[in-house]
């Protein structure tokens, strides 16, 4: 059976994963596919081309870095995360994704970057392929309603993919991966709540003319992300899912820029996976060969 990696995002939040991948990799472990949303895919790329504490060194460098992020870039140009030196500089000059090792690896290990198509509302699992044209789809997935602009790619217009699948297990399952191993950004227990009526206020304005199905993704995000959060702890009690979750209750926002705090998610990622790795390797050890 195949072993699939379902990366949830959560903006900053996503330091926490970036701990638990840099755990696998210093293990060398990786599965057969990986679902990144949101910052779980711009995550799960460092962890496609082999890049331990890429993705600390980018976050925690850059988190008080006006070009990087900030209100001044949103004004400036729409996006929350400049475009330009986020996809741009960051891969290509002072933090160099590492193309040559992705291309050996990516057929063995795809990674799909999960976008909403705003058009439809609907999730898509976008195979990210060749990154010098897939890195558009992990923008994409990462671009959050209100704080970027909407992505077009191919021909589609896209958002963040947590808007449509925050925890695209379901998908996994469906593309062939049978067993998956679960990385959650919240701690156990949580559930979401409904989105403030003033911020669907704000979105219907925004995109309802256009875009009325994203503005239902974001009505109904609350019921679609705890209906997964379910499905995920079903598989769990079944044996079909391995889940990962902060064993603490961090608190730091989406846009977090303060770096200690960044810091602290990222040891936890890094020390909870340490902690289960054993356990974890031992579930992915039976997945493969049922």
């Amino acid at each position: 059976m195949k072993l699939g990696m379902v990366l949830e995002g959560g903006g900053m939040r996503g330091m926490y994963t970036a701990g638990v991948l840099d755990l696998f990799m210093e293990k060398d472990f990786y599965p057969d596919g990986i679902f990144g949303v949101s910052a779980g895919a711009c995550h799960g790329a460092s962890y496609a081309s082999h890049q331990k504490g890429r993705s600390f060194r980018i976050n925690v460098s850059n988190s008080r870095n006006r070009d990087y992020m900030g209100i001044g870039s949103w004004l400036r140009t729409g996006d929350f995360f400049n475009v330009k030196y986020a996809y741009g500089k960051v891969p290509d000059e002072l933090f160099p994704f590492d193309y040559e090792t992705y291309d050996r690896y990516r057929k063995d290990m795809p990674l799909y970057a999960v976008v909403t198509n705003v058009e439809t509302g609907k999730a898509e699992y976008v195979c990210t392929g060749d990154m010098h044209k897939g890195i558009a789809y992990v923008r994409a997935s990462a671009s959050l309603p209100l704080m970027a602009r909407i992505v077009g790619v191919d021909g589609g217009l896209y958002l963040d993919g947590g808007a449509s699948d925050s925890i695209p297990i379901a998908a996994s399952m469906d593309m062939g991966y049978d067993y998956n191993i679960a990385v959650l950004t919240r701690p156990e227990g949580y559930r979401k709540e409904p989105a403030d009526k003033a911020m669907i206020s704000v979105l219907r304005r925004v995109y309802g003319h256009r875009y009325p199905k994203l503005v239902e993704d974001m009505e109904n995000r609350h019921t679609v992300y705890n209906q997964e959060l379910e499905l995920t702890e079903e598989l769990e009690k079944e044996g079909r899912a391995f889940v990962l979750r902060p064993s603490a209750d961090i608190h730091i926002s989406r846009l977090e820029k303060d770096p200690k705090k960044l810091e602290a998610i990222y040891e936890l990622g890094y020390e909870d996976a340490r902690e289960h790795f054993e356990e974890m390797a031992a579930f992915a050890e039976r997945a493969r060969k049922a």
